[in-house]
């Protein structure tokens, strides 16, 4: 428990953006032909943006760089969407 204690603001906010970040995933990846694609373009978003804090704070290089593709990725989904009718 002392472990938890010890954790900062950043740390919790990792925290969710990791769960938010797999939330995301975890739908893209068994519910494929659902719609909803803006919604998980934006928990992969939140998610990604919420763990930008702690990447940066302990600055491991290749995780930031992947965050920030993530949030640009996921913003281009958000600003483009298909044009095909789907969400």
């Amino acid at each position: 428990m002392s472990m938890l204690a010890s954790l900062q603001w950043q740390d919790w906010l990792g925290l969710a953006g990791a769960c938010l970040l797999l939330l995301s995933l975890f739908l893209h990846s068994f519910a494929p032909g659902v719609q909803g694609g803006r919604w998980r373009a934006l928990l992969g978003l939140v998610g990604a943006a919420a763990l930008l804090p702690s990447a940066w704070q302990a600055f491991r290089a290749p995780l930031f760089f992947l965050l920030v593709g993530w949030v640009l990725v996921c913003a281009y989904r958000l600003a483009r969407a298909p044009g095909n009718g789907a969400d």
